[in-house]
């Protein structure tokens, strides 16, 4: 386990197991301070929580990554020495010399939900909630009281993924756009899985997910990928059933660009503003439309082999040897709500995105992401608004999953 470095030393009741542990992966961060601002200043709960920083970064980085993490563990070692919140413990992970092959953002989350999860089994409290955020967010002021009370009421769920927003305000133009179409695509793309009918159509953000303890330790705990841990880890997660969803709070990761990762939304705002016009375009909504055809038709898969509709989907699924892996699934189920469940197994978020990519390279153009989120809401059989923009179509697909929360 990491060397535990510093800790707040105000804790109401040390006998009592946080009800929350908070870990926070910190690379080459300038303003975690505004980060553990915003939890402390959070209603506060009266079960203590616990936050733990994993401040990393790797045997060979830059003087100037050096300086930075130098910076922040003073900054944060202050911060913690004035801190008079006693229901709020937090543990420094001082990481600065990480393997190169497998520093990165998996890694970090790793090392401190690896230290959570031991840390919950030994206070006795071994299904404890596990809360990912990073060192650029903020939260509104429900959080804490939110997950506990979500976690509480739910005793079941072995994680979920928090509702989150980019803040807009403040922004140059062009950075503004381009933050309001990367988040549209996240929005459409879970709304065009779930209306295909995918049972595991859920948000994949890292800043903003949580999981119990033991469910972690028993799957196996987090990867160590560099970028795209939070989609991969979240899939065994959510395919174990129960996985719910916080829309009564809200994370706020950072709009900003960034290079610390090969891919995700920092990257893409760094792209979209050195002048690469690929954010505003997505998907086809045929894609989605290929899929609920075949996703229709999986009740009969316990019986027959079916073939899709499709010219795209039929080359996928032979490329990924489905005919081969059917007949295992036939031969190992004795019902047609098993053989949907195992085949939906197979056809996981991941193979679900490669028959996407597979799609787009092959059969479906992709395009600007306002045209697909009209085309996807005309067939969410909503009305249809006028003269929406790329904003206006974000914020409407905010609402309509806050309302669909609400309504199931």
């Amino acid at each position: 386990m990491p060397k535990i470095q510093n800790r707040a030393a105000n804790i109401q009741n040390k006998k009592s197991p946080p009800a929350l542990i908070i870990v926070i992966p910190c690379h080459n961060e300038p303003d975690l301070i505004t980060t553990l601002n915003s939890l402390a200043n959070c209603q506060q709960p009266e079960d203590p929580v616990q936050v733990r920083l994993v401040i990393n970064a790797a045997k060979d980085a830059t003087e100037a990554v050096i300086k930075q993490n130098q910076a922040t563990l003073k900054a944060t070692q202050e911060w913690i020495a004035q801190q008079q919140n006693r229901n709020l413990e937090v543990i420094i992970h001082n990481e600065q010399n990480l393997p190169k092959k497998h520093a990165g953002v998996g890694l970090a989350r790793k090392i401190g939900m690896d230290a959570a999860a031991e840390f919950y089994q030994k206070s006795g409290y071994a299904n404890g909630p596990i809360i990912c955020l990073d060192a650029d967010c903020t939260v509104e002021k429900n959080y804490l009281i939110s997950l506990i009370n979500h976690f509480k009421t739910n005793p079941k769920t072995p994680g979920c993924s928090i509702n989150y927003a980019h803040p807009l305000e403040n922004l140059a133009p062009q950075h503004r756009l381009g933050i309001a179409a990367y988040e549209l695509y996240l929005r459409y793309y879970r709304q065009g899985l779930r209306w295909a009918g995918h049972p595991a159509a859920y948000h994949t953000v890292g800043s903003s997910m949580a999981v119990r303890a033991d469910i972690y330790l028993a799957q196996g705990g987090m990867n160590r990928r560099k970028a795209g841990e939070d989609f991969y880890f979240l899939q065994k997660i959510i395919a174990l059933g129960g996985f719910s969803e916080i829309f009564n709070t809200q994370v706020n990761p950072s709009p900003r660009s960034s290079l610390r990762v090969p891919f995700g939304t920092g990257r893409a705002i760094d792209e979209w503003l050195t002048g690469d016009e690929t954010i505003r375009l997505t998907y086809d909504p045929k894609v989605f439309q290929d899929l609920k055809q075949f996703f229709q038709q999986s009740h009969r898969l316990y019986q027959e082999q079916i073939e899709p509709d499709s010219q795209s989907l039929k080359e996928y699924l032979a490329e990924a040897n489905f005919s081969q892996a059917m007949e295992k699934i036939r031969d190992n189920t004795t019902s047609v709500k098993m053989c949907q469940k195992k085949f939906f197994h197979w056809f996981n978020p991941f193979r679900t995105l490669k028959f996407i990519h597979h799609a787009s390279n092959n059969h479906y153009e992709k395009i600007p992401i306002e045209i697909a989120s009209q085309t996807l809401w005309g067939w969410l059989g909503q009305a249809e608004p006028h003269n929406t923009d790329v904003e206006g179509w974000l914020l409407i697909y905010r609402m309509f999953e806050i309302e669909q929360a609400k309504n199931n």
